[in-house]
């Protein structure tokens, strides 16, 4: 038994001997540099994009420079981008995410100190006692006391040959990147809702002030047709038919107010304020005029603009690191640690020359057994990196279909503005020939009061076109990528 534990021993020296003598050899030629490097290839896994979007006949030659470089000036409202401006630095929201992408840049920061060695100095300071039963000393005395000191300076430095905490270093690298790119994301998301909702607010008031007319045109009805009533000249159901609209023009008029009034507190909310109705406020009074949709750029340049894209770019590229690392563990390690130091029974003699000592010791290790631990977390890796390929199609996916459809979207809805417009415009006509027929007795109060509620109905669609075309112009440009505004005002 004693001869095969020898034999084995001997085995085991033999074999760390040679690890140590490749790892020298590796240290010193420089060979070893491929190792570290993250294996990874972006051709493989992003799509082939095409040189022009789908919609061909509007894809002109337009320079970077003549493109729109802030989305927001696009609908010059200068009440607008104070009001973001306010978000960027009011949005408790915004400020957690900065918070979290300063936590991401000291992650970093540590990971990246594991490659140095580390240094501390220290003090230390022992009393024991000892007792001596069973030896006849002279003076009796069954136990003694001692008391040590000792001070050193220690270095310890576990050697990064292989590159594996470079390789965690980069990845943590790339996380903190990912992150900065999030918070500009999140940015440009606040930027967008403030305007989203800003322009809510301008339509939900536009809504509000129609459902106002069209209470005044039911009460003008219901006051001519209850004094016919009362003549003679009207029947009940025509008075209750008169009575029927102007309620629930009344009751459509409160549902305008609701709506205006939730939408004032969203956007306090996003501004960083309380959120409170009726509060003295300046906002648009009209939505804009929408000019011609922003020419995009190629499909490729707005792949590399969009954060969402560049977040799984730098996750794959993370994930190529991390795999490498986790590769890497399986191979031997090599520590040195040491320094000088000083020791002694009395505390002031720390500083005498006589007392100093000093320790130098190293070490080399490779991982034989643990359970399967190590390769479990390669393996690991492998699915980590490969699920980040995966993300990255589907990102990348995700964004040629947002970028593809909102383009469309900009020509359907135009063509649908144009028809509804025209909707509006015979909607009110015929409105007013059915009224002037019903007065002349030619025509019923119920299909003259259809006609005005069709006619209140086609401008109410058309102001709701009107705030989704704005909404689609917003997505599209942070479809694409663009900054809202500049940093500061």
């Amino acid at each position: 038994m004693g001869s095969k534990l020898e034999s084995y021993i001997r085995k085991m020296m033999n074999n760390s001997i040679a690890s140590l003598s490749l790892l020298l050899l590796w240290f010193f030629s420089g060979s070893g540099c491929s190792v570290s490097k993250q294996d990874r290839s972006l051709k493989d896994v992003a799509l082939e994009p095409p040189s022009l979007w789908s919609v061909q006949d509007h894809n002109f030659s337009v320079s970077s420079e003549e493109r729109e470089r802030y989305w927001l000036e696009s609908f010059d409202d200068q009440l607008l981008n104070e009001a973001v401006y306010t978000a960027w630095s009011s949005n408790p929201e915004l400020a957690a995410k900065a918070e979290q992408t300063l936590a991401r840049g000291e992650e970093a920061v540590i990971l990246g100190a594991n490659p140095f060695p580390q240094a501390n100095l220290g003090i230390n300071a022992s009393r024991s006692k000892r007792n001596l039963i069973g030896f006849n000393f002279p003076n009796g005395s069954t136990s003694f006391t001692s008391k040590s000191f000792s001070s050193g300076f220690n270095v310890s430095w576990e050697l990064d040959l292989w590159g594996k905490s470079k390789s965690l270093r980069n990845s943590a690298q790339k996380k903190f990147e990912s992150a900065q790119v999030e918070f500009e994301a999140s940015r440009l998301s606040v930027a967008g809702q403030v305007a989203k909702t800003w322009y809510s607010i301008a339509e939900s008031e536009l809504q509000l002030a129609l459902a106002r007319r069209m209470t005044e045109t039911f009460e003008k009805n219901h006051l001519f047709i209850s004094n016919r009533f009362a003549n003679g000249l009207a029947s009940s159901l025509e008075d209750d038919l008169a009575s029927s609209a102007l309620a629930s023009s009344r009751a459509m008029e409160l549902v305008r107010v609701r709506a205006r009034d939730k939408l004032s507190k969203e956007l306090d909310a996003l501004l960083g304020y309380y959120p409170q109705a009726g509060g003295d406020r300046n906002f648009s009074k009209d939505l804009p005029d929408l000019g011609p949709r922003p020419f995009p750029p190629p499909p490729a340049q707005a792949l590399a603009e969009r954060p969402d894209v560049q977040i799984a770019e730098l996750l794959l590229e993370s994930s190529g690191y991390e795999l490498t690392a986790a590769k890497m563990s399986l191979l031997p390690s090599v520590s040195l640690g040491g320094g000088p130091g000083s020791r002694s029974e009395e505390f002031e003699d720390l500083l005498d020359r006589r007392f100093r000592t000093w320790e130098i010791s190293g070490g080399i290790s490779q991982p034989i057994f643990n359970a399967g631990k190590l390769r479990a977390n390669v393996r690991r890796a492998e699915a980590i990196r490969k699920s980040a390929e995966a993300n990255y199609r589907a990102t990348a996916l995700l964004a040629f279909t947002e970028i593809e459809t909102l383009l469309a979207n900009e020509e359907f809805l135009s063509q649908e503005s144009i028809y509804l417009k025209k909707a509006a415009e015979a909607a009110e006509s015929a409105a007013r020939a059915s009224w002037d027929r019903y007065q002349r007795g030619v025509l019923g109060i119920f299909d003259t009061l259809e006609s005005q509620r069709r006619t209140f109905e086609a401008k109410s669609r058309l102001l709701t076109l009107g705030k989704e075309r704005i909404f689609n112009r917003i997505h599209l440009y942070l479809s694409l990528g663009m900054p809202a505004l500049p940093t500061e005002p």
